[in-house]
Protein backbone atom coordinates (compact mmCIF):
# COMPACT_ATOMS: atom_id res chain seq x y z
CA UNK A 1 0.00 0.00 0.00
CA UNK A 2 3.10 2.40 0.52
CA UNK A 3 3.18 3.51 -3.29
CA UNK A 4 -0.88 3.89 -3.15
CA UNK A 5 -0.42 5.87 -0.11
CA UNK A 6 2.44 8.42 -1.52
CA UNK A 7 -0.09 9.05 -4.72
CA UNK A 8 -2.60 9.15 -2.52
CA UNK A 9 -0.62 12.06 -0.28
CA UNK A 10 0.57 13.70 -3.49
CA UNK A 11 -3.26 14.00 -4.88
CA UNK A 12 -4.51 15.16 -1.37
CA UNK A 13 -1.49 18.16 -1.48
CA UNK A 14 -2.57 19.28 -4.23
CA UNK A 15 -6.27 19.30 -3.82
CA UNK A 16 -6.00 20.64 -0.78
CA UNK A 17 -3.86 23.16 -2.14
CA UNK A 18 -6.42 23.84 -5.07
CA UNK A 19 -9.54 24.33 -2.01
CA UNK A 20 -7.02 26.86 -0.14
CA UNK A 21 -6.81 28.78 -3.50
CA UNK A 22 -10.88 28.58 -3.76
CA UNK A 23 -11.48 29.57 -0.45
CA UNK A 24 -9.50 32.82 -1.36
CA UNK A 25 -10.51 33.13 -4.53
CA UNK A 26 -14.07 33.15 -4.14
CA UNK A 27 -14.91 35.17 -1.52
CA UNK A 28 -12.86 38.35 -3.20
CA UNK A 29 -14.30 37.22 -6.24
CA UNK A 30 -18.45 38.05 -5.15
CA UNK A 31 -17.10 41.02 -3.62
CA UNK A 32 -15.71 42.25 -7.05
CA UNK A 33 -18.10 41.86 -9.26
CA UNK A 34 -22.07 41.68 -8.59
CA UNK A 35 -24.41 39.08 -7.72
CA UNK A 36 -25.79 38.67 -11.07
CA UNK A 37 -22.31 38.61 -13.31
CA UNK A 38 -21.45 36.06 -10.65
CA UNK A 39 -24.62 34.01 -11.44
CA UNK A 40 -23.54 34.75 -15.59
CA UNK A 41 -19.69 33.93 -14.70
CA UNK A 42 -20.94 30.17 -12.92
CA UNK A 43 -23.41 29.55 -15.86
CA UNK A 44 -20.73 30.02 -18.77
CA UNK A 45 -18.13 27.97 -16.72
CA UNK A 46 -20.59 25.25 -16.18
CA UNK A 47 -21.35 25.37 -19.97
CA UNK A 48 -17.80 25.69 -21.19
CA UNK A 49 -16.37 22.63 -18.57
CA UNK A 50 -19.41 19.89 -20.40
CA UNK A 51 -17.87 20.84 -23.70
CA UNK A 52 -13.87 20.94 -23.03
CA UNK A 53 -14.92 17.22 -21.01
CA UNK A 54 -16.33 16.47 -24.44
CA UNK A 55 -13.25 17.68 -26.42
CA UNK A 56 -10.89 15.74 -24.10
CA UNK A 57 -12.36 12.72 -25.33
CA UNK A 58 -11.85 10.70 -21.79
CA UNK A 59 -7.70 10.44 -22.70
CA UNK A 60 -6.84 11.66 -19.48
CA UNK A 61 -8.28 8.60 -17.52
CA UNK A 62 -7.47 6.45 -21.30
CA UNK A 63 -3.60 7.25 -20.95
CA UNK A 64 -3.09 7.61 -17.57
CA UNK A 65 -4.66 3.89 -17.14
CA UNK A 66 -3.01 2.22 -20.19
CA UNK A 67 0.62 3.90 -18.96
CA UNK A 68 0.33 2.37 -15.67
CA UNK A 69 -0.16 -0.81 -17.60
CA UNK A 70 3.14 -0.62 -19.01
CA UNK A 71 4.72 1.12 -16.66
CA UNK A 72 7.59 -1.30 -16.88
CA UNK A 73 8.00 -1.25 -20.59
CA UNK A 74 9.10 2.72 -21.53
CA UNK A 75 9.15 2.11 -24.89
CA UNK A 76 5.11 0.94 -25.03
CA UNK A 77 4.57 4.01 -22.19
CA UNK A 78 6.38 6.86 -24.69
CA UNK A 79 4.29 5.34 -28.08
CA UNK A 80 1.24 5.41 -25.63
CA UNK A 81 1.85 9.24 -24.43
CA UNK A 82 2.62 10.09 -28.04
CA UNK A 83 -0.43 8.51 -29.80
CA UNK A 84 -2.23 10.86 -26.75
CA UNK A 85 -1.11 13.41 -27.78
CA UNK A 86 -1.75 13.83 -31.10
CA UNK A 87 -5.40 12.41 -30.39
CA UNK A 88 -6.21 14.96 -28.24
CA UNK A 89 -4.77 17.66 -30.75
CA UNK A 90 -7.14 16.19 -33.22
CA UNK A 91 -10.16 16.41 -30.45
CA UNK A 92 -9.05 19.74 -29.67
CA UNK A 93 -8.42 21.02 -33.48
CA UNK A 94 -12.48 19.21 -34.36
CA UNK A 95 -14.35 20.96 -30.89
CA UNK A 96 -13.05 24.35 -31.56
CA UNK A 97 -14.28 24.11 -35.54
CA UNK A 98 -17.21 23.11 -34.15
CA UNK A 99 -18.23 25.83 -31.21
CA UNK A 100 -16.61 27.94 -34.06
CA UNK A 101 -19.56 26.94 -36.12
CA UNK A 102 -21.74 27.20 -33.72
CA UNK A 103 -20.90 30.68 -33.15
CA UNK A 104 -21.31 31.44 -37.06
CA UNK A 105 -24.50 30.37 -37.43
CA UNK A 106 -25.94 32.09 -34.15
CA UNK A 107 -26.98 28.45 -32.20
CA UNK A 108 -24.46 30.01 -29.22
CA UNK A 109 -26.56 32.73 -27.22
CA UNK A 110 -25.79 36.40 -27.75
CA UNK A 111 -25.13 36.84 -24.24
CA UNK A 112 -22.44 34.03 -23.93
CA UNK A 113 -20.33 34.79 -27.68
CA UNK A 114 -17.37 36.94 -26.65
CA UNK A 115 -17.02 34.60 -23.72
CA UNK A 116 -17.19 31.61 -25.53
CA UNK A 117 -14.58 32.84 -28.31
CA UNK A 118 -12.11 33.37 -25.47
CA UNK A 119 -12.51 30.44 -23.89
CA UNK A 120 -12.11 28.02 -27.14
CA UNK A 121 -8.18 29.44 -26.67
CA UNK A 122 -8.39 27.15 -23.17
CA UNK A 123 -9.46 23.68 -25.63
CA UNK A 124 -6.27 22.60 -27.56
CA UNK A 125 -4.11 23.31 -24.96
CA UNK A 126 -6.31 21.83 -21.84
CA UNK A 127 -6.47 18.59 -23.96
CA UNK A 128 -2.49 18.76 -24.15
CA UNK A 129 -2.14 19.38 -20.32
CA UNK A 130 -4.82 16.24 -19.83
CA UNK A 131 -2.52 14.18 -21.43
CA UNK A 132 0.26 15.57 -19.11
CA UNK A 133 -1.14 14.79 -16.26
CA UNK A 134 -2.51 11.43 -17.55
CA UNK A 135 1.25 10.57 -18.30
CA UNK A 136 2.72 11.53 -15.11
CA UNK A 137 -0.50 10.02 -13.14
CA UNK A 138 0.59 6.38 -14.61
CA UNK A 139 3.60 6.86 -14.04
CA UNK A 140 3.09 7.49 -10.58
CA UNK A 141 4.22 10.65 -10.50
CA UNK A 142 1.49 12.61 -9.48
CA UNK A 143 2.91 15.15 -7.34
CA UNK A 144 4.30 16.54 -10.91
CA UNK A 145 0.91 16.63 -12.03
CA UNK A 146 -0.91 18.22 -9.04
CA UNK A 147 2.06 21.04 -9.07
CA UNK A 148 1.21 21.87 -12.60
CA UNK A 149 -2.06 22.13 -11.66
CA UNK A 150 -1.44 24.30 -8.89
CA UNK A 151 0.91 26.48 -11.01
CA UNK A 152 -2.00 26.87 -13.30
CA UNK A 153 -4.59 27.71 -10.52
CA UNK A 154 -2.66 30.70 -8.89
CA UNK A 155 -1.65 32.10 -12.60
CA UNK A 156 -5.70 32.06 -13.34
CA UNK A 157 -6.65 33.40 -9.59
CA UNK A 158 -4.00 36.14 -9.55
CA UNK A 159 -4.51 37.37 -13.41
CA UNK A 160 -7.90 36.58 -13.17
CA UNK A 161 -8.96 38.92 -9.95
CA UNK A 162 -6.18 41.82 -11.33
CA UNK A 163 -7.99 42.02 -14.55
CA UNK A 164 -11.55 42.30 -13.11
CA UNK A 165 -10.20 44.73 -10.08
CA UNK A 166 -9.18 47.10 -12.62
CA UNK A 167 -12.58 47.19 -14.89
CA UNK A 168 -12.19 44.38 -17.37
CA UNK A 169 -14.52 41.92 -15.17
CA UNK A 170 -15.57 38.71 -17.17
CA UNK A 171 -13.74 39.09 -20.00
CA UNK A 172 -10.78 39.93 -17.70
CA UNK A 173 -11.20 36.91 -16.06
CA UNK A 174 -12.24 34.25 -19.05
CA UNK A 175 -8.79 35.86 -20.49
CA UNK A 176 -6.84 34.97 -17.62
CA UNK A 177 -8.55 31.37 -17.42
CA UNK A 178 -7.46 30.27 -21.47
CA UNK A 179 -3.99 32.17 -21.14
CA UNK A 180 -3.27 29.75 -17.74
CA UNK A 181 -4.11 26.71 -19.80
CA UNK A 182 -1.77 28.11 -22.44
CA UNK A 183 1.70 28.69 -20.01
CA UNK A 184 1.03 25.63 -18.22
CA UNK A 185 0.23 23.25 -20.74
CA UNK A 186 3.49 24.08 -22.59
CA UNK A 187 5.00 24.16 -20.03
CA UNK A 188 3.96 20.68 -18.95
CA UNK A 189 4.96 18.82 -22.18
CA UNK A 190 8.36 20.44 -21.87
CA UNK A 191 8.37 18.78 -18.67
CA UNK A 192 7.17 15.48 -19.84
CA UNK A 193 9.50 15.51 -22.51
CA UNK A 194 12.11 14.90 -19.93
CA UNK A 195 10.92 11.47 -18.89
CA UNK A 196 9.16 10.02 -22.45
CA UNK A 197 10.76 9.74 -25.82
CA UNK A 198 8.28 11.58 -28.11
CA UNK A 199 8.39 10.58 -32.11
CA UNK A 200 5.83 10.46 -34.57
CA UNK A 201 4.54 6.52 -34.14
CA UNK A 202 4.75 3.85 -36.99
CA UNK A 203 1.29 2.85 -38.24
CA UNK A 204 1.72 -0.58 -36.11
CA UNK A 205 1.69 1.14 -32.73
CA UNK A 206 -0.85 3.70 -33.93
CA UNK A 207 -3.04 0.33 -34.58
CA UNK A 208 -1.75 -1.46 -31.19
CA UNK A 209 -2.83 1.32 -28.96
CA UNK A 210 -4.64 4.31 -30.87
CA UNK A 211 -8.08 2.34 -31.05
CA UNK A 212 -7.67 0.80 -27.39
CA UNK A 213 -6.91 4.71 -26.05
CA UNK A 214 -9.45 5.87 -27.92
CA UNK A 215 -11.87 3.08 -26.91
CA UNK A 216 -11.48 3.40 -23.53
CA UNK A 217 -11.27 7.17 -23.56
CA UNK A 218 -14.66 6.84 -25.13
CA UNK A 219 -16.50 5.09 -22.02
CA UNK A 220 -14.96 7.62 -19.66
CA UNK A 221 -15.84 10.17 -21.94
CA UNK A 222 -19.88 9.23 -21.59
CA UNK A 223 -19.33 9.05 -17.69
CA UNK A 224 -17.50 11.73 -17.76
CA UNK A 225 -19.93 13.29 -19.34
CA UNK A 226 -22.86 12.28 -17.65
CA UNK A 227 -20.87 13.06 -14.42
CA UNK A 228 -20.74 16.69 -15.64
CA UNK A 229 -23.95 17.27 -16.62
CA UNK A 230 -24.78 15.63 -12.95
CA UNK A 231 -22.79 18.47 -10.92
CA UNK A 232 -23.57 21.24 -14.26
CA UNK A 233 -27.36 20.28 -15.16
CA UNK A 234 -29.20 21.96 -12.00
CA UNK A 235 -26.94 25.00 -12.21
CA UNK A 236 -27.79 25.98 -15.87
CA UNK A 237 -31.65 24.76 -15.64
CA UNK A 238 -31.36 27.17 -12.68
CA UNK A 239 -30.19 29.67 -15.05
CA UNK A 240 -33.02 28.94 -17.64
CA UNK A 241 -35.23 28.95 -15.52
CA UNK A 242 -35.01 31.50 -12.57
CA UNK A 243 -32.27 34.27 -13.02
CA UNK A 244 -28.19 34.85 -12.77
CA UNK A 245 -29.28 35.95 -9.51
CA UNK A 246 -31.25 32.84 -8.37
CA UNK A 247 -27.93 30.93 -10.09
CA UNK A 248 -25.26 32.71 -8.09
CA UNK A 249 -27.49 31.70 -4.83
CA UNK A 250 -26.85 27.76 -5.39
CA UNK A 251 -23.97 27.70 -6.18
CA UNK A 252 -22.84 29.14 -3.46
CA UNK A 253 -24.57 26.18 -1.66
CA UNK A 254 -22.43 23.94 -4.52
CA UNK A 255 -19.15 24.83 -4.28
CA UNK A 256 -18.99 24.53 -0.21
CA UNK A 257 -21.04 21.19 -0.59
CA UNK A 258 -18.68 19.91 -3.38
CA UNK A 259 -15.72 20.48 -1.24
CA UNK A 260 -16.76 18.17 1.58
CA UNK A 261 -15.86 14.83 -1.28
CA UNK A 262 -12.58 16.05 -1.42
CA UNK A 263 -11.03 13.16 0.39
CA UNK A 264 -12.90 10.84 -1.85
CA UNK A 265 -12.49 12.68 -5.67
CA UNK A 266 -8.44 12.42 -3.95
CA UNK A 267 -8.66 8.49 -3.55
CA UNK A 268 -10.50 8.25 -6.62
CA UNK A 269 -8.06 9.94 -8.74
CA UNK A 270 -5.50 7.17 -7.05
CA UNK A 271 -7.40 4.15 -7.42
CA UNK A 272 -8.04 3.65 -11.24
CA UNK A 273 -3.79 3.96 -12.11
CA UNK A 274 -3.44 1.29 -9.57
CA UNK A 275 -6.14 -1.04 -9.51
CA UNK A 276 -5.13 -1.33 -13.08
CA UNK A 277 -1.74 -2.43 -12.16
CA UNK A 278 -3.46 -4.66 -9.46
CA UNK A 279 -5.75 -6.31 -11.74
CA UNK A 280 -2.97 -7.19 -14.28
CA UNK A 281 -0.80 -9.13 -11.72
CA UNK A 282 -3.94 -10.50 -10.60
CA UNK A 283 -4.09 -9.32 -7.04
CA UNK A 284 -7.46 -9.13 -5.91
CA UNK A 285 -7.15 -9.05 -2.19
CA UNK A 286 -5.01 -6.50 -2.86
CA UNK A 287 -7.91 -4.44 -4.29
CA UNK A 288 -10.01 -5.64 -1.51
CA UNK A 289 -7.95 -4.24 1.14
CA UNK A 290 -7.72 -0.73 -1.17
CA UNK A 291 -11.36 -0.79 -1.17
CA UNK A 292 -12.20 -1.19 2.45
CA UNK A 293 -9.60 1.53 3.57
CA UNK A 294 -10.79 4.29 0.54
CA UNK A 295 -14.33 3.79 2.00
CA UNK A 296 -13.67 4.11 5.60
CA UNK A 297 -11.59 7.24 5.38
CA UNK A 298 -13.57 8.58 2.69
CA UNK A 299 -17.05 8.02 5.27
CA UNK A 300 -14.67 9.28 8.09
CA UNK A 301 -13.49 12.62 6.51
CA UNK A 302 -17.26 13.10 4.40
CA UNK A 303 -18.80 12.79 8.39
CA UNK A 304 -16.25 15.16 9.75
CA UNK A 305 -16.30 18.18 6.98
CA UNK A 306 -20.10 17.27 5.97
CA UNK A 307 -21.66 17.66 9.28
CA UNK A 308 -19.62 20.21 10.36
CA UNK A 309 -20.82 22.36 7.14
CA UNK A 310 -24.41 21.33 7.84
CA UNK A 311 -24.71 22.71 11.26
CA UNK A 312 -22.94 25.78 10.90
CA UNK A 313 -24.07 26.41 6.97
CA UNK A 314 -25.89 29.97 7.90
CA UNK A 315 -22.21 31.83 8.93
CA UNK A 316 -20.47 30.02 6.89
CA UNK A 317 -22.16 31.64 4.10
CA UNK A 318 -22.41 34.80 5.77
CA UNK A 319 -19.02 34.90 6.35
CA UNK A 320 -17.72 33.82 3.57
CA UNK A 321 -19.77 34.69 0.55
CA UNK A 322 -21.95 37.71 2.31
CA UNK A 323 -25.18 38.28 4.10
CA UNK A 324 -26.68 38.39 0.44
CA UNK A 325 -26.25 34.42 -0.03
CA UNK A 326 -27.23 33.18 3.66
CA UNK A 327 -30.80 32.33 1.58
CA UNK A 328 -28.87 29.35 0.33
CA UNK A 329 -28.29 27.85 3.70
CA UNK A 330 -31.49 25.04 3.55
CA UNK A 331 -30.32 24.34 -0.46
CA UNK A 332 -26.87 23.85 0.81
CA UNK A 333 -27.99 21.03 3.52
CA UNK A 334 -30.10 19.35 0.89
CA UNK A 335 -26.95 18.89 -1.18
CA UNK A 336 -24.48 17.45 1.79
CA UNK A 337 -26.87 14.86 2.04
CA UNK A 338 -26.55 14.05 -1.38
CA UNK A 339 -23.01 14.57 -1.36
CA UNK A 340 -22.18 12.53 1.20
CA UNK A 341 -23.61 9.02 -0.61
CA UNK A 342 -22.08 10.34 -3.76
CA UNK A 343 -18.62 10.49 -2.34
CA UNK A 344 -18.89 7.28 -1.13
CA UNK A 345 -19.49 6.37 -4.87
CA UNK A 346 -16.54 8.28 -6.00
CA UNK A 347 -14.04 5.40 -4.25
CA UNK A 348 -15.62 2.52 -5.67
CA UNK A 349 -16.17 3.72 -9.62
CA UNK A 350 -12.97 3.71 -10.52
CA UNK A 351 -11.97 0.29 -9.56
CA UNK A 352 -14.90 -1.12 -11.75
CA UNK A 353 -13.74 1.34 -14.38
CA UNK A 354 -10.15 -0.41 -13.76
CA UNK A 355 -11.51 -4.15 -14.36
CA UNK A 356 -13.57 -4.48 -17.00
CA UNK A 357 -17.02 -2.71 -15.54
CA UNK A 358 -16.55 1.00 -16.94
CA UNK A 359 -20.24 -0.08 -19.10
CA UNK A 360 -21.88 -0.93 -16.02
CA UNK A 361 -21.10 2.44 -14.32
CA UNK A 362 -20.96 4.63 -16.84
CA UNK A 363 -24.91 2.96 -17.38
CA UNK A 364 -25.59 4.02 -13.28
CA UNK A 365 -24.17 7.53 -14.25
CA UNK A 366 -26.39 8.39 -16.99
CA UNK A 367 -29.25 7.07 -15.31
CA UNK A 368 -28.86 9.38 -12.38
CA UNK A 369 -28.43 12.01 -14.88
CA UNK A 370 -31.68 11.29 -16.37
CA UNK A 371 -33.25 11.17 -12.94
CA UNK A 372 -31.68 14.31 -11.61
CA UNK A 373 -32.48 16.64 -15.19
CA UNK A 374 -36.66 15.44 -15.30
CA UNK A 375 -36.86 16.44 -11.24
CA UNK A 376 -34.88 19.99 -11.79
CA UNK A 377 -37.25 20.35 -14.64
CA UNK A 378 -40.43 19.49 -12.20
CA UNK A 379 -38.98 20.91 -9.41
CA UNK A 380 -37.09 24.13 -10.53
CA UNK A 381 -39.67 26.17 -11.79
CA UNK A 382 -42.10 25.38 -8.71
CA UNK A 383 -39.49 25.43 -5.83
CA UNK A 384 -36.39 27.16 -7.35
CA UNK A 385 -33.14 26.54 -5.69
CA UNK A 386 -34.72 24.04 -2.88
CA UNK A 387 -36.23 21.95 -6.25
CA UNK A 388 -32.45 22.01 -7.64
CA UNK A 389 -31.21 20.61 -4.65
CA UNK A 390 -33.62 18.02 -3.56
CA UNK A 391 -33.39 17.22 -7.33
CA UNK A 392 -29.37 16.75 -7.13
CA UNK A 393 -29.34 15.01 -4.00
CA UNK A 394 -31.98 12.17 -4.89
CA UNK A 395 -29.96 11.31 -8.35
CA UNK A 396 -26.89 11.07 -6.03
CA UNK A 397 -28.08 9.00 -3.40
CA UNK A 398 -29.82 6.91 -6.56
CA UNK A 399 -26.06 6.48 -8.22
CA UNK A 400 -24.75 5.29 -4.72
CA UNK A 401 -27.25 2.92 -4.96
CA UNK A 402 -26.52 1.44 -8.40
CA UNK A 403 -22.85 1.31 -7.53
CA UNK A 404 -23.21 -0.59 -4.62
CA UNK A 405 -25.49 -2.87 -6.91
CA UNK A 406 -22.71 -3.69 -9.12
CA UNK A 407 -19.85 -4.58 -6.76
CA UNK A 408 -22.54 -6.85 -5.24
CA UNK A 409 -22.16 -8.85 -8.52
CA UNK A 410 -18.39 -7.82 -9.43
CA UNK A 411 -15.67 -10.93 -8.24
CA UNK A 412 -14.46 -8.04 -5.32
CA UNK A 413 -15.16 -8.76 -1.99
CA UNK A 414 -18.18 -6.74 -0.23
CA UNK A 415 -17.51 -5.01 3.31
CA UNK A 416 -18.78 -6.98 6.02
CA UNK A 417 -22.21 -5.38 7.99
CA UNK A 418 -21.10 -5.74 10.79
CA UNK A 419 -17.90 -3.40 9.60
CA UNK A 420 -20.59 -1.09 8.56
CA UNK A 421 -22.86 -0.95 11.55
CA UNK A 422 -20.20 0.20 13.42
CA UNK A 423 -18.62 2.55 11.19
CA UNK A 424 -21.88 4.09 10.78
CA UNK A 425 -22.56 4.03 14.34
CA UNK A 426 -19.74 6.09 15.29
CA UNK A 427 -20.71 8.74 12.67
CA UNK A 428 -24.22 9.07 13.79
CA UNK A 429 -23.09 9.43 17.47
CA UNK A 430 -20.81 12.32 16.66
CA UNK A 431 -23.45 13.74 14.52
CA UNK A 432 -26.03 13.66 16.83
CA UNK A 433 -23.84 15.05 19.50
CA UNK A 434 -22.16 17.42 17.35
CA UNK A 435 -25.46 19.09 16.40
CA UNK A 436 -26.86 19.03 19.66
CA UNK A 437 -24.16 21.66 21.01
CA UNK A 438 -24.19 23.81 17.57
CA UNK A 439 -27.58 24.20 18.14
CA UNK A 440 -27.79 24.98 22.03
CA UNK A 441 -24.87 27.74 21.85
CA UNK A 442 -25.58 30.56 19.85
CA UNK A 443 -22.68 33.19 19.16
CA UNK A 444 -22.27 34.87 16.35
CA UNK A 445 -21.13 33.98 12.83
CA UNK A 446 -17.32 34.95 12.61
CA UNK A 447 -16.76 33.35 16.49
CA UNK A 448 -19.18 30.17 15.28
CA UNK A 449 -16.62 29.09 12.45
CA UNK A 450 -13.19 29.74 14.97
CA UNK A 451 -14.90 27.62 17.93
CA UNK A 452 -17.07 24.54 16.46
CA UNK A 453 -14.98 23.78 14.37
CA UNK A 454 -11.59 23.03 15.99
CA UNK A 455 -14.22 21.71 18.89
CA UNK A 456 -16.07 19.44 16.35
CA UNK A 457 -12.95 18.07 15.18
CA UNK A 458 -11.89 16.86 19.06
CA UNK A 459 -14.83 15.33 19.31
CA UNK A 460 -14.86 13.22 16.16
CA UNK A 461 -11.41 12.00 16.82
CA UNK A 462 -12.75 11.13 20.49
CA UNK A 463 -15.63 9.58 19.17
CA UNK A 464 -13.82 7.11 16.41
CA UNK A 465 -11.10 6.30 18.41
CA UNK A 466 -13.63 5.22 21.86
CA UNK A 467 -15.05 2.88 18.48
CA UNK A 468 -11.74 1.97 17.30
CA UNK A 469 -11.92 3.29 13.74
CA UNK A 470 -8.76 5.97 14.64
CA UNK A 471 -6.32 3.74 15.74
CA UNK A 472 -4.25 5.74 18.87
CA UNK A 473 -0.90 4.14 17.71
CA UNK A 474 -1.51 5.20 13.89
CA UNK A 475 -2.98 8.95 15.39
CA UNK A 476 0.25 9.17 18.09
CA UNK A 477 2.57 8.59 15.14
CA UNK A 478 0.31 11.32 12.66
CA UNK A 479 0.97 13.69 15.51
CA UNK A 480 4.41 12.80 15.80
CA UNK A 481 4.67 12.90 11.98
CA UNK A 482 3.03 16.22 11.71
CA UNK A 483 5.29 17.81 14.65
CA UNK A 484 8.30 16.76 13.38
CA UNK A 485 7.94 18.30 9.86
CA UNK A 486 6.25 21.71 11.55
Amino acid sequence: MSTLLRSIFSILSGKAAGIIISLAFTPILVRIISQEQYGLYVSVLAGFSIFALLAKGGLFDSSRKIIAENIKNQTTASDVVSISVLISIAYGITAVSVASLGILFEIVPSRYVSFVWILLIAVIFGNVFSIVKGAFYGQQREHVAEILNIGRRVFYVVVGLALAYIGYDLIGLFTAYSISFVVIGVLGFILLSRYFRFSVPSTKSIRRHGREIAAFGGFQMIGGLSAAFLYKSDILLVEYFQTSTATALYNSAIVPAEMIWFVPSVIQMAFLQHTANLWAEDDIEEINVQIRTGIKYSILALTLFGVGLFALAEPFLQVYFGGDYVAAADTLRLLIIGTFFFGISRVIVPVFQATGWVKHTELMTVGALLVNVLLNIILIPQYGIIGAGIGTSISYVMLFVGNICIWFYSPFEMVSLRWTASLVLAQSVFTVVFLAIVSIIETSPLISLFVFPPSGLVLFISTNVVFGHIPIQELRYQIKSVTERI
